[in-house]
């Protein structure tokens, strides 16, 4: 199963949730046990997936989840995940050691999806504000026509379009269109933007960005 950095993920309607940021391997049999999503720029999080809700893998990954259900697993913290171990061997097609994590199985079913119970049964108001919580940051303005720049200061080509999920209102990529008479796109994950002002520039460098073509 080869899921590389940056794929593509979807929801059970087929919109577009998030692109994969690393895989969580199972310490006792050392298969994916787990995706860690990642959504977002500025307002940036990371959602642990469980293998069990993945219907299929290819050029995309979909889940079986509706987008609105991913709220309902847990946010990547990494706290009961760790580093693979250097004496693992890579999987193949794979030339990253840190794109993996290493967890236990209890965790792939502790963060399930769970309904939550109507507030005229629990006696609590649906919605309560803490006064004290800074508001979330809002994702910055990336607009059509904008020029992309690698961290090392290359033009990678101009944006396309920008993929956001709809539950969460995050950015999960920017779709980049390079050149004129040959034109090729380049699928950016969110996660691989460090920076928006009048362009946007990237925290990989022109490399690692032309990895991402679509072939």
């Amino acid at each position: 199963m080869l899921i590389p950095f940056g794929t593509r993920v979807i929801d059970s309607e087929g919109k577009g949730v998030g692109t994969v940021r690393r895989l969580v391997l199972h310490r006792d049999s050392r298969e994916v046990s787990g995706l860690v999503v990642h959504q977002g720029v500025v307002n940036s999080c990371e959602i642990v997936v469980p293998v069990g809700k993945v219907a299929a893998f290819g050029d995309e990954v979909r889940l079986r989840l509706r987008s609105a259900e991913l709220a309902g697993l847990d946010l990547f913290r990494g706290e009961a995940l760790q580093a693979m171990p250097d004496h693992w061997q890579m999987p193949a097609g794979f030339d990253q050691r840190d794109f993996f994590l290493v967890g236990g199985g209890g965790w792939t079913e502790a963060v399930l999806p769970f309904e939550t119970t109507s507030p005229a049964v629990a006696g609590t108001p649906a919605y309560v504000r803490d006064r004290d919580t800074v508001g979330d940051a809002v994702e910055p303005d990336i607009a059509a026509g904008m020029h992309v720049y690698s961290s090392d200061g290359h033009k990678v080509g101009d944006v396309e379009g920008v993929e956001i999920d709809d539950a969460s209102k995050r950015i999960t990529r920017i779709i980049v269109r390079r050149g004129f008479l040959f034109e090729k796109e380049t699928d950016i994950p969110a996660s691989m933007i460090r920076s928006v002002s009048d362009r946007v520039t990237l925290s990989a460098d022109s490399g690692a960005a032309q990895k991402l073509e679509r072939r």
